[in-house]
């Protein structure tokens, strides 16, 4: 297998992801755009020299301006322009008394009117590259708005911020699927010598569903013991270091299950 088509199925559920927690492609490319460059400046360079705007440019395929563009910390300008119209949306109804009640909170607008304020007249404020109909749909799916009888729209919170139980799922998600990526980018990179860390998997296909349930149910129920071993005895070890100037390691250990014909998996 290419790399390149290695890294097309890596990201294929990673995008579906994004599309899933309302993360756009042009706030994916700034986000690309800086990792691009701070990756390459961190561990691409060569010996003591400082890593020049040229071999960023080189390694990395980007521009010089857009590379001057970072060192000069410009990149969270470049990010405000680029976040998609329903960040904007909230922002202005949340800020300006032409779509404010009359306590100065955000009002109830009707979906569309010939005069005053309506969502379609806040979103074409914004500006008229996506219909607003959309907008509407893909806010009321994040949780966003809603609409009520006659065609009114209602806003229900105040900002993207997700709540706390979503705040620490993504955090899960990041902290795990992010040291599993450099786990496995380590070991890629090592070859052909063996990697430094211990990554493994057992694959099999052409299985029944209820060979791949018996499987699956093994699979948790060690898994979930070897982790609550490891578990209390990193906890004892954490206790023994406490007060020690050696005590700066960190330390994650994963286990997962994975089967094809359950919802969102690809055949």
């Amino acid at each position: 297998m290419e790399f390149r088509d290695a890294m097309r199925r890596i990201l294929r559920p990673l995008v579906r992801a994004m599309i899933a927690r309302g993360l756009s492609y042009p706030q994916l490319t700034v986000m690309l755009k800086e990792l691009f460059i701070s990756e390459a400046i961190d561990h691409f360079g060569l010996g003591a020299k400082r890593v020049t705007d040229s071999r960023i440019s080189l390694l990395t395929g980007l521009q010089r301006r857009d590379i001057r563009a970072h060192r000069d910390a410009s990149e969270a300008e470049e990010a405000a322009r680029s976040l998609g119209p329903i960040p904007r949306v909230l922002a202005l109804w949340q800020s300006d008394p032409r779509f404010a009640d009359a306590r100065g909170a955000p009002a109830i607008l009707p979906r569309a009117a010939e005069e005053g304020a309506s969502f379609e007249s806040l979103v074409f404020e914004v500006g008229r590259d996506v219909h607003p109909r959309t907008i509407l749909d893909e806010m009321a799916r994040l949780g966003l708005v809603a609409l009520q009888e006659e065609e009114r729209v209602r806003l229900l919170a105040d900002s993207l911020l997700p709540s706390r139980d979503e705040a620490l799922l993504t955090a899960y998600y990041a902290l795990n699927l992010g040291d599993h990526a450099e786990a496995a980018a380590e070991n890629l990179m090592a070859a052909p010598e063996p990697g430094p860390f211990f990554e493994r998997a057992v694959h099999y296909n052409k299985l029944t569903p209820e060979a791949v349930d018996a499987l699956e149910a093994t699979a948790r129920a060690r898994q979930q013991a070897l982790l609550e071993e490891l578990n209390a005895a990193a906890l004892e070890a954490q206790r023994a270091s406490k007060g020690s100037t050696e005590a700066r390691e960190r330390f994650r250990v994963g286990a997962f299950v994975f089967r094809t014909g359950k919802r969102g998996t690809p055949e």
